[in-house]
């Protein structure tokens, strides 16, 4: 800025802070700022100051200081960047102080972010640079916009800056949120931004800090329960509000938290702390009518209990040890002596009957879906169902009424009795969506509405159907990084994210042996479960990377036993070409009206698999209901692997006719070929 024009800037502000009539069209809170800045903090406009900006130990502590409260942050800020898009601007989070904990910006605004001293850090308090958003807001405790020359600093003339301050469950700033650019014109849309991203990261640091306490959720209307304009009063076991948000101020007529936090729940609603506590216990978070005393609003809200393992009884203080945890029963098996597997069934059990969902995490093939069923099978919802819904496996044209099932009728092709949905088949148990980062986007926004009411409409239906279920979730994507991409929607993320844990890889396993030594226990059963595996094929099978984790050690182990002609495993019984990734080559010619094959490259079993099915079926007779009982597998997986592997009956039955097979065997071939083409590939049971 010239020296001319940040005299004019100079001559500005000083008509403001003297009352002159040129800067009466100044608002009144800038005018007070601008007075601040001269009488308080001896600033001078006209004088350039760079900005202040802490050492990096200092900023690092600052961060730890608000660790939730940036987590929380950051993914708000990467929102916003998405919906500005390319406008030249930076996106700044700073704590009480004004010092910027972490920025984001387009790299059109890089430039004059450097040249204005915008960057992490850097203390943009209305002290040290005089009016501008973040400070402002922060002084004033309320939302502003801070337009080019409405600025104290002639330097900072160029800028217009909207931010909210950030409040914690007592009614304290402990941050800002602004976003700064270099626009021409006042945004009040920004302003209308920032302050919806403030209020979205109050509520979710509020219900992160408060966990250990009851949390009540209320609005005046239902639909509006679980978003960013809810009520939130938080409460001890005694009733006590120890916290709330500012629509809860709002929505009960409150001045301020000083007149909400401290007073007894009873006499700010129409309720009992025993209500609420009953409605507490029930598994179903569902929405109950609420009155509020003073302005005798009616309300809906829904009661979230703590988490925690055990509460004391209302009226009481005290602390309760938790009891021993048990080293049985089904999550015994999922770990053999790994620290992370450990911690994970450590965590899982303290929470074992509490209606927090579980997301677990990791690559392909770790056991997700075994953990998932033994999390079912320790809870008190054993006797219930256990529904599986694969969101990768079932079309997207299908996935929605698998889910929510539908009424006859409701599309073409619909069954006359129409279908429940697996959500439905689920009640009273645990639903388990696989894959759940393969959803597509518009069913999970029902799956959340799903999640929220626990209730489901059926295609074509109008009733809505309640339902009580847990939900485990699996992926083996980073749903953050799907999040940041729009390809996931947030809020289903962090409902679904209550509980988060991580399945190592097979690689990382500390406990690799014993559970070689388990797995082999549980494919040999039909043989007395007696196998043995000699140390050098342990050590080779403990030497590899296993790509596809457990799934492809389990699948090695079958076909070993399959193959193994004594009660202990060798390195005779496998090819190494398993464990590489390639096909072994069958040793044997195939016989010459056999099918040819056209194995995929990425199958570790190839050839081996299949020498490995033909040798149990010749063992069977080419019975294959007794084939599948052997491979303890069903007759439709039995049939799709002969299919895949171009397994024909062809093949037994001439062998039987070079041995002069059974006249059973003759008959169920007459059937079979009766009964398909001739030309043709295996027939597919159902």
């Amino acid at each position: 800025m010239t020296t001319q024009k940040a005299a004019r800037h100079a001559s500005l502000v000083e008509s403001a802070v003297q009352g002159l009539e040129p800067a009466a069209s100044i608002d009144h809170l800038v005018r007070d700022s601008w007075t601040r800045c001269i009488q308080h903090y001896a600033l001078d406009p006209q004088s350039p100051k760079k900005a202040t900006v802490v050492d990096r130990p200092e900023l690092q502590a600052r961060r730890d200081q608000h660790g939730l409260l940036l987590s929380i942050a950051r993914m708000e800020l990467l929102g916003l960047r998405q919906r500005l898009g390319q406008n030249d601007f930076g996106i700044m989070l700073t704590d009480s102080d004004g010092v910027i904990l972490h920025y984001v910006g387009d790299p059109g605004f890089a430039t004059t972010a450097r040249r204005s001293g915008l960057r992490e850090g850097a203390v943009w308090s209305e002290r040290e640079l005089g009016t501008n958003g973040m400070g402002t807001c922060i002084v004033e405790q309320r939302s502003v916009v801070i337009h080019q020359h409405e600025h104290f600093l002639a330097q900072n003339t160029e800028l217009t800056c909207s931010a909210a301050p950030i409040f914690d469950q007592q009614g304290r700033v402990v941050a800002a949120l602004d976003i700064s650019g270099s626009f021409s014109r006042a945004q009040t849309h920004t302003l209308a931004l920032v302050e919806i991203a403030a209020q979205n990261i109050e509520n979710r640091a509020l219900l992160e800090s408060c966990k250990r306490h009851y949390l009540l959720r209320f609005h005046r209307q239902q639909e509006f329960i679980s978003t960013p304009g809810e009520g939130i009063v938080a409460f001890d076991d005694n009733g006590m509000i120890v916290g709330a948000n500012r629509s809860a101020l709002e929505l009960l007529g409150m001045p301020d938290h000083r007149a909400l936090c401290g007073q007894a729940l009873e006499s700010v609603f129409d309720t009992t702390l025993s209500t609420q506590m009953q409605l507490a216990s029930r598994r179903a978070f569902r929405a109950a009518p609420l009155m509020a005393r003073a302005s005798q609003t009616r309300l809906w809200s829904a009661i979230q209990p703590p988490e925690r393992e055990t509460r004391s009884e209302p009226g009481r203080r005290e602390q309760i040890e938790a009891p021993p945890v048990s080293t049985c029963g089904p999550l015994a098996t999922m770990e053999y002596g790994d620290p992370q597997m450990a911690n994970n069934v450590r965590i899982v059990r303290r929470v074992i009957d509490r209606d927090i969902p579980v997301l677990l995490l990791g690559e392909t093939g770790t056991g997700k879906g075994c953990f998932a069923k033994a999390i079912h099978a320790a809870s008190r919802r054993a006797d219930k169902p256990f529904v599986t819904v694969n969101c990768a496996a079932i079309p997207e044209t299908l996935i929605e009424s698998e889910l929510f099932g539908y009424k006859a009728g409701a599309f073409t092709g619909a069954t006359r009795e129409g279908h429940s949905g697996r959500v439905v088949q689920a009640n009273g148990g645990t639903l388990f969506l696989d894959e759940i980062g393969d959803m597509p986007l518009p069913l999970q926004v029902r799956l959340l509405s799903v999640i929220e009411d626990r209730e489901v409409i059926p295609l074509g239906g109008s009733k809505a159907i309640p339902v009580d279920i847990r939900i485990v979730s699996a992926t083996h994507c980073d749903l953050l990084q799907q999040v940041r991409e729009r390809r996931f929607r947030e809020d289903l993320y962090y409902r679904l994210n209550g509980l988060a844990l991580r399945m190592p890889a097979l690689r990382d396993r500390h406990d690799a042996r014993e559970l070689i030594h388990n797995l082999i226990r549980e494919e040999s059963r039909d043989r007395g479960g007696l196998f043995d595996i000699e140390e050098a094929a342990m050590r080779r099978l403990l030497q590899s990377p296993w790509p596809g984790n457990i799934r492809q050690l389990r699948n090695v182990l079958r076909t070993m036993i399959a193959m193994c002609e004594s009660d202990c495993l060798t390195v005779a019984d496998f090819d190494d070409e398993w464990l590489s990734g390639g096909s072994a080559v069958a040793a044997a010619p195939a016989p010459n009206d056999a099918i040819e094959l056209d194995l995929e490259g990425d199958d570790v079993l190839g050839e081996a698999e299949r020498e490995a099915l033909r040798r149990v079926l010749e063992c069977c007779r080419w019975n294959v209901s007794a084939a599948a009982v052997q491979l303890h597998v069903s007759r439709k997986t039995l049939y799709r692997k002969m299919f895949r592997h171009g397994i024909t009956r062809r093949e037994g039955v001439m062998a039987d006719a070079v041995q002069g097979g059974s006249e059973s065997s003759a008959r169920d071939h007459g059937r079979t070929s009766a009964s398909r083409p001739r030309s043709a590939r295996p027939v597919m049971a159902d």
